[in-house]
């Protein structure tokens, strides 16, 4: 155990900077998180949020060594669009979490859980060149998606745009995902907690025509509709087969900066609850989170490898030929050979990396 007069720095007080803070608090490190915003939950501009994503809650939760079953709820349904041809994707450990700081998302429980440490917070207090340059010991660096500190540190990355829209819904735990040419990644809504958040983002400039179009389609497929959009841009690390790293000089990374998410799909949360936790046990020692870090994140390379090499160049712009195929082969058939998939245990390690997966990896 750490002596009662260690210290340790945390930039960054969404999920990963808290759950690293529990864990070297309850080690005995008196622990000072700061963050640019004037409080938890992230970064405003992305939260309130809610996300879905594949994951072992009981596994994970006991790896970080926090209960995080109040927060996560089974997904009910996801289907999947190809323009307006459906198809049911597996929910199978898929799940609804919220992120923000209200009542009922995963940074308030994680909030709560500080409480009774010693951990203090510093608000508006952000990472930048002048605190770079003379970080203390012990300093974990978890900055989220924000392209200025991903510059600072010199982390490969993609810039993203994207519309998002948010608020409250009389819905549960639900979710799509629609593509079309006029984007590179997908249309996406997430609810639970009946909020919902709503975001059609794409590698290049989004524009009103495609809003306009994802629009049409809510309306006439899911009858749905929201007018309230904001026009947004952010970083991911996904610009290198190399992106994951834990360390920066003598700093430790943990949650996206740390490239701990899966360049198919851009699932980050589960990479974000781990590496929260790898990034305490390397300041605690060097070498064992080092090889966690490299343990979950080692199918990084090769997924990244399948979309840069098989899914842009020849499998995303041609929506049409997708569509063709579920229908050639039948809506119904082709959502019974997806639900097939979860049973295969090479599926999910291959789409997604092993942090996400921890009862496979």
């Amino acid at each position: 155990m750490a002596p009662k007069n260690t210290e340790a720095t945390i930039y960054g007080a969404g999920m990963s900077g808290l759950i690293a803070a529990i864990n070297l608090a309850r080690e005995g490190y008196s622990v000072t998180v700061h963050d640019r915003e004037p409080g938890y939950g992230g970064s405003q501009l992305y939260n309130p949020s809610t996300h879905v994503t594949p994951l072992d809650v009981k596994k994970t939760s006991d790896y970080i060594g926090i209960d995080l079953s109040p927060v996560f709820h089974q997904v009910l349904a996801c289907p999947f669009y190809f323009h307006n041809t459906k198809i049911l994707a597996p929910v199978h450990d898929m799940m609804a979490v919220e992120r923000g700081n209200r009542e009922t998302s995963l940074d308030t429980l994680l909030y709560n859980e500080c409480k009774g440490l010693d951990i203090k917070f510093e608000w508006n207090s952000p990472l930048n060149k002048e605190t770079l340059s003379n970080l203390p010991p012990n300093t974990i660096i978890a900055c989220g998606l924000i392209p200025a500190a991903y510059e600072m540190v010199d982390i490969p990355y993609l810039r993203w745009y994207g519309w998002i829209s948010r608020g409250e819904i009389g819905i549960g735990s639900y979710a799509w995902i629609w593509w079309d040419e006029c984007i590179t990644e997908y249309g996406y809504l997430s609810a639970v907690n009946n909020y919902y958040f709503n975001l059609l983002f794409s590698i290049r400039e989004v524009t009103e025509k495609c809003l306009t179009k994802y629009k049409r389609f809510m309306v006439h497929e899911e009858g749905i509709e929201h007018d309230d959009w904001q026009y947004v841009s952010g970083a991911v690390p996904i610009g290198s087969p190399d992106n994951p790293r834990l360390f920066w000089k003598d700093a430790v990374m943990c949650g996206t900066m740390s490239g701990a998410m899966d360049p198919m799909m851009w699932f980050g949360i589960s990479g974000a609850l781990i590496t929260g936790k790898v990034a305490a046990l390397a300041v605690m020692d060097r070498e064992r989170g080092l090889a966690e870090f490299q343990r979950f994140t080692s199918l990084f390379k090769i997924s990244y490898a399948i979309k840069n090499k098989v899914w842009y160049p020849f499998v995303r712009p041609n929506v049409k030929a997708m569509e063709f195929g579920v229908k050639l082969m039948g809506e119904h058939n082709v959502t019974k050979l997806a639900g097939l998939l979860p049973k295969m245990p090479v599926i999910p390690k291959m789409a997604i990396p092993g942090f996400s997966y921890m009862s496979k990896s």
